[in-house]
């Protein structure tokens, strides 16, 4: 049975809805990443956050930390290399690693979720109480799919222009 139209308006609505928000609430995490002592990218406060709830694999990692799967290897390194971040083999199967936070990891984690909260909840303080609930409910909801979901690839770079032609000298 096909969708009644009132409820797909209401999903188109949605839709457009987050298309506008979501770049700009991501700029807004952005920024206040990048003013956090000490500084991360949204892909390093994906992947701890990440390795807190357990997802180790590469894949899911990389959806996790909505990087590519080659770059998991080296946003873990500089998380690593910063002591953030420890790789442990497993004693099972040597493939295998598990990710575990250092001491540092926890509290540069810890902060920055704080900040995050913090900054954003600044936009949500006149939201009534039953609308934030929504509001969180459904945010939920679609980072759950999202979070399920290998976003599309993006397309090929355009290739560079061809060899310039040079016009005849003018007179």
């Amino acid at each position: 049975m096909p969708p009644h139209p009132r409820h797909e308006g209401a999903r188109v609505r949605a839709a457009d809805e987050l298309a506008l928000v979501a770049p700009l609430v991501g700029r807004w995490i952005e920024r206040l990443l990048g003013a956090h002592e000490p500084p991360l990218t949204v892909a390093q406060f994906l992947a701890l956050q990440a390795a807190v709830s357990g997802e180790t694999a590469g894949a899911d990692m990389a959806r996790r930390a909505a990087v590519s799967p080659a770059a998991v290897s080296q946003l873990l390194s500089g998380l690593e290399d910063d002591g953030l971040l420890r790789r442990v083999r497993s004693e099972d199967d040597r493939r295998r690693q598990s990710l575990e936070l250092t001491p540092l990891g926890v509290e540069t984690l810890r902060s920055a979720q704080l900040e995050v909260r913090l900054g954003l909840g600044a936009f949500l303080a006149d939201l009534p109480p039953h609308e934030a609930a929504a509001l969180a409910d459904a945010l939920e909801h679609v980072a759950a799919i999202l979070g399920g979901v290998t976003p599309p690839r993006r397309p090929p770079r355009p290739k560079p222009p061809g060899p310039m032609h040079r016009r005849p000298p003018r007179d």
